[in-house]
């Protein structure tokens, strides 16, 4: 019997010939990107087929098929989340996990990238819920309560967060790629949140819905998650300046032990507790050298961690702090003052200070001093050319060191000479 070509062709084979087609372009897609890494299971070809379904990914799939795949590439990385339906949201999810492990080794930043869009879809389908409630109720049966299979929905994000701090811990202290990618991602969970639909400040607000509820327990948890991580990476350096410090080696041996925190700061991508941390441990050191005037090795000490010094006190200059490091990072920064090799310098360090920690005694007392010695050169290179303006200039620089120092003995001596100066100019003018 003779079967016409429609015949012979039935529904479902035009259905495993598409999904062929959808694995071919898979293998095309995950070839042109992550070439040297095992492709993915053949069901992820359904993120293809899935995405076929709006027309943008239609013709995505069309040119995939010719070849190009930008188009389609493009798309999973950036089509908008809350346009996206449930069951593609999960294959999203699962594929951008998998280019995550594929590039964190060689590029952790876009494997943050990944990972952070991989959360996000998560977030979206805990957003949406009745997939993922769905889902869990398939698994597990009537062995869960509805209440226990709405906990394991608003969880989900939770174990990838979990994940994340576990990667972030276990590589912190070597510095690996794969470490910093999940440290990365866990910094940026805030923005998943927002792109997955969730306020994230309306997280804070009393009492929170279910949505704001599950944005703010997975943005604790990631935060907890890099406490753990930094706390990891930081013990051996700690741990390292107090043997010093039982040795009382602590001045000589600081700078070597430190050297690794510095680094750590901008693997952290200057994170605020490295910044405290460092300034902390390198404080009793810097005090012992400034006693015994040990101006050299101070300079040496403190010198790899002016960026950090800087970048905290900024951040106290915006977020107008309390006290708590204002006294610490003022310590540093006349440390700095006396290191400095200019007069200028060291004016505009103790200035510094005192902008940071208005109250600190010893920026009070040191910058009192740099003024008198500048009011000393002023008279000095004025000698012979005395006249108002320079007894003014002489006579403001001195009331600015007597408000912060009255009992200076420098300040007594700048008197003096100031006496004298006047002296000059009034006979100049006569």
């Amino acid at each position: 019997m003779a079967y016409t070509l429609d015949r012979m062709w039935r529904a479902e084979d035009e259905a495993l010939l598409s999904r062929l087609e959808d694995e071919r372009i898979l293998e095309r897609l995950w070839s042109f990107v992550h070439p040297a890494y095992p492709p993915p299971h053949a069901r992820a070809a359904g993120l293809v087929a899935l995405m076929a379904r709006a027309e943008s990914g239609r013709a995505a799939r069309a040119h995939a098929e010719d070849g190009e795949l930008e188009p389609l590439t493009r798309l999973i990385e950036r089509a908008p989340l809350d346009e996206l339906e449930p069951e593609l949201l999960h294959h999203l999810a699962l594929y951008l996990a998998r280019v995550a492990d594929a590039t964190c080794d060689a590029s952790p930043d876009a494997a943050s990238d990944a990972r952070l869009r991989s959360l996000a879809a998560w977030l979206a389908l805990t957003r949406q819920r009745a997939y993922l409630y769905d889902l869990a109720q398939a698994v597990a049966g009537a062995h869960l309560s509805p209440f226990e299979l709405g906990r394991a929905v608003d969880d989900a994000a939770l174990d990838i967060v979990d994940a994340l701090g576990r990667d972030a811990e276990q590589g912190a202290r070597g510095r690996t790629n794969r470490a910093r990618s999940a440290w990365r991602t866990l910094a940026r969970v805030p923005e998943a949140c927002r792109a997955a639909g969730l306020d994230v400040h309306d997280a804070r607000a009393e009492p929170p819905g279910r949505t704001e509820e599950v944005a703010r327990r997975v943005m604790a948890r990631a935060e907890s998650k890099r406490s753990l991580a930094l706390e990891s990476a930081l013990a051996p350096i700690a741990e390292a300046m107090a043997d010093a410090s039982a040795r009382g080696s602590l001045s000589g041996d600081a700078l070597r032990i430190l050297r690794p925190a510095t680094t750590l700061w901008s693997w952290t991508e200057y994170d605020e507790a490295v910044e405290r941390f460092v300034i902390d441990q390198v404080s009793d050191a810097a005090w012992e050298l400034y006693r015994d005037n040990r101006w050299d090795d101070l300079r040496a000490l403190i010198a790899p961690i002016h960026p950090l010094v800087d970048n905290l006190c900024k951040r106290i200059a915006e977020h107008h702090e309390p006290m708590g490091y204002l006294a610490s990072c003022a310590h540093m920064l006349v440390f700095r003052a006396e290191t400095a090799t200019t007069l200028g310098d060291q004016i505009a360090f103790a200035e510094r200070a005192l902008s940071v920690c208005p109250s600190h005694r010893n920026a009070q007392i040191v910058l009192c001093s740099y003024l008198c010695r500048s009011a000393l050169h002023t008279m000095d290179r004025s000698a012979f050319f005395v006249g108002d303006k320079n007894v003014a200039e002489v006579e403001a620089v001195l009331a600015r060191a007597e408000a912060l120092n009255a009992s200076s003995k420098s300040l007594e001596e700048a008197k003096r000479r100031l006496v004298a100066f006047k002296r000059r100019a009034h006979r100049r003018q006569t």
